[in-house]
């Protein structure tokens, strides 16, 4: 029988629910109408509810359907307010009447900061995503969970000292040698002292930066760049100098890197993901690999190597990272699990050669050390030798994804739209037709349940406005293809419209 109080508490949900509707309707009506105009501010949460006789919840959720709509927009610090409409006043209700509304585009050039970008973009993912594209992990069951879970469970039993213990040291000697051995299969030689195990890769790159530079410094990044990394950039306030890294190259554009370093004498660090990189999926050849090493011998600089998507090479010989050229300990390697065993075990590793003394001690000022329970757990799962077999399996469920998901963009998305195939990971990193804006397009999937990456969170000037990077790394059924043909059908629509 069902609890009383349960009862109330859903009947207590659905009034709310209710309520908060038929105050967003109330609203949509007046600004459809003109009786709210565009640029008008509306009332404070806190007022408004007062006016209505409502909680400062329920206005609250009126409020974010309206921005999801369309019909109401954001601004940082200062409140909430009526939309533009890219239509005229004597032909809006007519149009209206006729058409759904049209959510206007998010003006980014007017946003300060990347940190405003993603501000936006988390505001419009807050909601629960049917298809969370926007993510940088493939689906959960595509991860060895209950292997894991099962020797958590073990270790917990036989050693719970583990969780009473205080961490101390650079990593645990059992995972670290683990390491050694996975990393010499891909020609890189190091010893344990040569590891540093950190929480998460986001950790070690952070290590890395803060060992090489200092405030005002500036760091070389490819563009398009992860969106995670100008953040970092950002807060350690060094400058990000953005170098074309075209998909055609698979890699940085060699010759502009080397004007770069020519011209820039402030730059202290490059940072490139040589394997697999993030967002196009590409990977630099053998060739331009060591001309790059060759290019960069010749500065003052320190290479900083982000390897996350190392492992994710289908290929009989998968290629190096550049860490196994490195005989001069020049090279700073920066590598994590999250990507390839388990989103949720946040462990990472950086193999920093000269620098390695000098990003100890930093760890040691920042998070100390990293639990010894995950990094036990990760060293008997690699020691076990599931790690390769695993990694088979998830190259494999993630190479039979791309073939659909490439026809189905060729089908439903505007014409002319480019695919950036992966040579690694689990995304597609699209250009469409310019001028295009993703994040228009963005807040209509949104209304959907669907979420991806717009390209402007890819560059700090925000000059990938028309492409978007589309995670296709869960199994392919008629919900994925469904998906991709409503994002597609949407693009259509506002790419005519541009164009009208």
């Amino acid at each position: 029988m069902q609890s009383p109080i349960v009862h109330r508490s859903r009947k207590f949900e659905t009034v709310m629910q209710h309520t908060y509707h038929r105050i967003a309707r109330s609203l949509q009506k007046s600004i459809e109408a003109g009786h709210l105009t565009p640029g008008e501010k509306l009332p404070s949460v806190r007022a408004y509810a007062q006016t209505m006789g409502v909680s400062v919840s329920t206005v609250t959720r009126c409020y974010r359907h309206l921005e999801t709509s369309g019909h109401v927009v954001a601004r940082l610090k200062s409140g909430m307010y009526v939309a533009d409409r890219p239509i005229a006043k004597s032909r809006q209700r007519r149009h209206l009447e006729t058409t759904p509304s049209k959510a206007p585009p998010l003006e980014l050039q007017k946003l300060a900061s990347l940190q405003d970008r993603l501000t936006q973009l988390h505001s419009l993912t807050t909601q629960p995503m049917r298809f969370a594209l926007h993510l940088a992990n493939a689906d959960a069951q595509w991860y060895p969970n209950e292997a894991l879970a099962r020797i958590g469970q073990r270790l917990l039993r036989s050693q719970p000292q583990l969780l009473g213990s205080y961490p101390t040291g650079t990593g645990l000697p059992a995972l670290k040698q683990a390491l050694i051995r996975h990393l010499a299969s891909s020609g890189v030689d190091l010893e344990p002292d040569d590891i540093l195990i950190t929480q998460g890769s986001t950790e070690a790159m952070q290590l890395a930066l803060r060992a090489v530079t200092q405030p005002g410094d500036t760091v070389i990044v490819e563009s398009p760049v992860y969106f995670g990394l100008l953040q970092m950039l950002e807060a350690l306030g060094l400058k990000a100098l953005e170098v074309p890294s075209p998909a055609h190259c698979n890699g940085i554009s060699l010759e502009a890197l080397e004007y770069a370093l020519e011209h820039n004498r402030s730059v202290k660090a490059i940072v490139l993901m040589p394997r697999f990189q993030n967002p196009s999926g590409t990977t630099m050849s053998l060739t331009a690999k060591r001309q790059l090493i060759k290019i960069i011998s010749a500065y003052p600089v320190t290479l900083i190597e982000d390897d996350v998507f190392g492992d994710f090479s289908a290929a009989t010989e998968p290629p190096q990272p550049l860490k196994a050229w490195d005989r001069m300990g020049e090279i700073i390697y920066c590598a994590g699990a999250s990507k390839s065993i388990a989103p949720g075990l946040r462990i990472g590793w950086i193999a920093a050669g000269r620098h390695q003394q000098r990003i100890n001690s930093l760890k040691l000022s920042s998070s100390l050390s990293t639990p010894i329970f995950e990094q036990a757990v990760l060293a008997e799962y690699l020691n076990s030798n599931a790690f390769p077999v695993h990694m088979r399996t998830l190259r494999q469920r993630l190479k039979t994804c791309v073939q659909p998901a490439q026809d189905a963009i060729r089908r439903y998305f505007p014409k002319g739209t480019k695919i950036t195939c992966p040579d690694g990971g689990w995304w597609l990193w699209l250009e469409l037709p310019e001028p295009f804006d993703a994040m228009d397009l963005l807040r209509s999937c949104v209304s959907h349940g669907i979420a991806f990456a717009p390209g402007a969170l890819f560059s700090g000037s925000a000059k990938f406005q028309h492409c978007l990077r589309l995670n296709i790394g869960r199994p392919w059924d008629r919900d994925m293809d469904s998906c991709l043909k409503t994002i597609g059908s949407l693009a259509c629509a506002r790419y005519q419209n541009t164009h009208q």
